[in-house]
């Protein structure tokens, strides 16, 4: 419940209560204080709801409490239909909102294809969210804590989410993974992780699967369970310490290029399927990569560090650009 909404609840509450207050205390001294206060609260309450039970206390020959009573009926009914019209509100307003949440959220998730699936939304994979929403990757998120995901949303309001365990067959479906194009299995637990990646490979054998592990040792359980790359954290900080010490000019290039805090460049990799197979890669810098910096080009699984202009693309072959996230969108998708 917002705070705005709380105020309202809280408003119509008091009313009432001072409503009842004022209607008991009423009766009572105008009775002479010879009726109990619970009889005058009762006889406040039948007469602000209307109800028509006979007069409780007796009122006969009472002008004042009768003309008391008349104010009570007039004012109290009034505020009691805001209290009670304030309360429905409340409920149909929040009903009708998770409502239309979730029919738009189940609809994002039919319609998303072609997208990556973050199980986990903790430490890490926050940092993976913002690369992908950077440069321009569609994805689904998964946790199972409705606060975390309630606590993401602020950042990036127009995630598209599924609040579930996601080593659940059930949930990794409805993230679409039927249609996706790989699968991060990022929760903070190994164990957890080692599921996710054996339930997607089971689900969809062909899917890329990337898992983190916080312990080295389980990286070789993980690829068993059916990742395709273990992102060790406690190897990469290693390697990130001796990095910052013996070449810290490189570290800080590859930062600009993988954080885009200062410019829009990534290094990315492009696959080459068929519409580039029997083009040489000079053809390829001229036309296609001609606004890109070529880096490398993966072929039979070894990499061509700048690879001679004469070199034949083969499908499934892979080029190491440097490149902006919309210039890459344009290579993808140009027919």
């Amino acid at each position: 419940m917002d705070q705005s909404t709380f105020k309202r609840l809280l408003t119509a509450a008091g009313i009432l209560i001072i409503i009842l207050a004022i209607g008991t205390f009423g009766y009572y001294r105008l009775t002479g204080e010879d009726e109990s206060l619970f009889d005058c609260l009762y006889m406040t309450v039948i007469t602000l709801t209307t109800i028509g039970f006979d007069e409780t206390i007796d009122l006969e020959g009472n002008t004042p409490a009768r003309i008391f009573t008349i104010f009570i009926a007039f004012s109290g009914i009034g505020f009691l239909s805001f209290f009670i019209s304030t309360i429905s509100s409340i409920f149909l307003e929040g009903t009708l909102r998770d409502k239309y949440k979730n029919n738009r959220m189940n609809k994002s998730l039919y319609n998303i294809s072609g997208h990556y699936i973050i199980c986990g939304l903790g430490r890490n994979s926050i940092h993976l969210l913002d690369e992908m929403v950077l440069t321009n990757r569609d994805c689904v998120a998964i946790d199972i804590s409705k606060e975390v995901i309630q606590g993401v949303l602020i950042k990036h309001p127009h995630l598209v989410y599924v609040n579930g365990d996601a080593s659940e067959d059930e949930i990794l479906r409805r993230a679409g993974i039927m249609k996706a194009n790989g699968l991060f299995a990022a929760t903070s637990d190994d164990n957890v992780n080692l599921v996710i990646s054996l339930s997607a490979r089971r689900l969809k054998p062909d899917l890329k699967i990337v898992a983190l592990c916080s312990n080295h040792s389980s990286s070789g359980k993980l690829r068993l369970a059916g990742a395709d790359s273990v992102v060790s954290t406690n190897l990469i900080s290693g390697l990130r310490l001796a990095s910052e010490m013996l070449r810290p000019t490189v570290t800080q290039m590859l930062d600009i290029l993988q954080s885009g805090k200062n410019n829009d460049l990534r290094i990315e990799q492009i696959e080459l399927d068929e519409r580039y197979e029997g083009r040489s890669v000079g053809d390829l810098l001229v036309t296609d990569f001609k606004d890109t910096l070529l880096i490398a080009l993966k072929s039979n699984d070894q990499i061509l560090f700048k690879p001679n202009d004469d070199i034949e693309i083969r499908k499934g072959d892979a080029a190491i650009i440097i490149i902006s996230p919309e210039k890459r969108l344009q290579l993808e998708n140009k027919e």
